[in-house]
């Protein structure tokens, strides 16, 4: 066995341990230079309202709302407009509760649109920006149950039935009252409509929507009917058809002569003679 690479790394260790060992060695010193990185000032939402976040990120963009802020967000996505225009929605919290709703601008870098923190700010960002941030229906009651009449509707095509609220609305932004149409389905806005005439659009869409499934209906209907009675009169003719004779074989002189003779008719078996003579009465049992 070869032994000189052990005697290399013994000799190797005594002299690194020589090295420490004297007094006068040098001190290795290593020196870091730079400036430490500051403390990222985070900010709470919770403890702010619409205004005041207003003001803290006008003319920001999201990335640095989302570094800023001191919590996760729920909700981040694309949405879009009545007019097609997108943007950047972020919620934090839920729609039924405690929430803060940002909207930015889609487009790169993102600027700072709107924020809200309760639900007449959710309304007056959905009637300004013409989108839905999302109203839970729990959270729109409790603030305006005693402001706004309920009403029913039902869409037989979707087969649900959505709330509506008729509202004499104003906000910020929208100084004179008027009436608005808040539609719910599954609790969640679904709608909103401003004055009698877009409402009424609505209810004559979702009339003749509901029409068109009726008379759809109606011709399944008549179509079923007329085949149940298709097969009535089938079965009731062949009830009514008189029953028709013809001779296969055999038969008196009167049939041979007037009876109609079947044709290819299987011949009947011969008959066989029975060996009881001819009116002898049977046994009974």
């Amino acid at each position: 066995m070869n032994k000189w690479p052990y005697i290399l790394i013994s000799a190797a260790l005594l002299w690194t341990g020589f090295l420490y060992a004297q007094p006068d060695a040098p001190e290795i010193v290593i020196e870091i230079q730079g400036q430490p990185s500051a403390p990222r000032e985070s900010v709470s939402v919770w403890d702010k309202n619409a205004q005041q976040l207003t003001k803290l990120f006008r003319k920001k963009d999201r990335s640095y709302v989302l570094y800023q802020v001191d919590t996760v967000s729920s909700k981040d996505e694309i949405i879009s407009a009545e007019d097609g225009t997108q943007y950047a929605y972020v919620r934090y919290g839920s729609d039924d509760g405690d929430y803060r709703k940002f909207l930015f601008k889609a487009q790169e870098p993102q600027r700072f649109v709107a924020c809200a923190a309760n639900i007449e700010d959710v309304l007056a960002i959905n009637k300004k920006y013409q989108v839905n941030l999302g109203v839970d229906r729990r959270d729109f009651v409790r603030r305006y149950e005693k402001q706004a009449a309920l009403m029913n509707l039902t869409d037989q095509a979707a087969g649900k039935i959505y709330q509506v609220y008729k509202l004499n609305y104003s906000d910020v932004n929208h100084k004179t009252p008027s009436a608005h149409y808040f539609v719910f389905s599954e609790d969640a806005l679904i709608g909103t409509y401003a004055g009698e005439e877009a409402y009424n659009q609505f209810l004559n869409e979702l009339s003749q929507s509901n029409q068109s499934l009726r008379n759809e209906q109606k011709k399944r209907e008549q179509a079923r009917q007329a085949q149940l009675q298709k097969a009535r009169q089938e079965s009731l003719e062949r009830a009514q058809r008189p029953v028709r004779k013809a001779l296969v074989s055999g038969g008196t002189i009167e049939d041979q002569m007037y009876m109609p003779r079947a044709v290819n008719a299987t011949p009947l078996p011969a008959l066989t003679p029975s060996k009881i003579p001819a009116g002898t009465p049977l046994p009974t049992p």
